[in-house]
């Protein structure tokens, strides 16, 4: 029970129903029932502080996660672009990046293991619109499209997806000569997309 005096000299009696301490609780304060009310405060302001100082500990340490989660990936994205020995980019591959790039595309490469003697290698073709294009719904072209190597040969694997803006969610891409094609009737003015 608790008494507040008021300044006009009215007294407000406030009452706090706790529920009953428990064992755990009662053997966990046992610590704390000889400290003064003072010593109580200063072990509260400590531990306030403390938990403070945690959290903008864990912030600092997400942080640094996420950063070096973010520069593992670019890493990782690099490695896989290097053509592994023995290897080499299909012809057809090889010239639609070619015709991508002499137009202001950009292009990602990507080789990954896919059993004993088989790569997978995926591209990633596109670019984001410019002011001078013309109004549409989407902001950007993506295609997406992987081929199975073996040694000495290469197979386009399904028909990989695309993003345009006239059709901004993702679909079925077209065949590579329609890729061309486009690309041939949008290119990046002034450069690199």
């Amino acid at each position: 029970m608790k008494r507040v005096l008021y300044p006009d000299g009215s007294v407000e009696r406030v009452e706090y129903r706790d529920p009953p301490q428990t064992a755990e609780e009662a053997q966990a304060f046992e610590k704390y029932r000889d400290l003064s009310p003072l010593e109580l405060m200063r072990r509260l302001r400590t531990a306030e502080w403390n938990l403070d100082v945690a959290r903008r500990g864990h912030a600092q340490w997400k942080e640094i996660a996420q950063r070096t989660a973010d520069e593992l990936a670019q890493a990782e994205r690099k490695l896989a672009a290097i053509t592994p020995p023995g290897w080499e980019l299909p012809k057809t591959v090889r010239d639609l990046l070619e015709h991508a790039e002499d137009h202001g595309w950009r292009s990602a490469v990507a080789w990954t293991p896919h059993g004993a003697d088989e790569m997978r290698l995926s591209i990633v073709i596109g670019r984001d619109t410019s002011p001078s294009d013309e109004p549409a719904r989407g902001t950007q072209w993506r295609y997406k499209l992987t081929w199975s190597c073996v040694p000495g040969s290469a197979r386009r694997a399904g028909a990989g997806i695309a993003r345009t803006p006239s059709r901004p969610s993702w679909h079925d891409a077209p065949s590579v000569r329609q890729i061309r094609e486009l690309i041939q009737a949008h290119p990046f003015p002034g450069g690199s997309a």
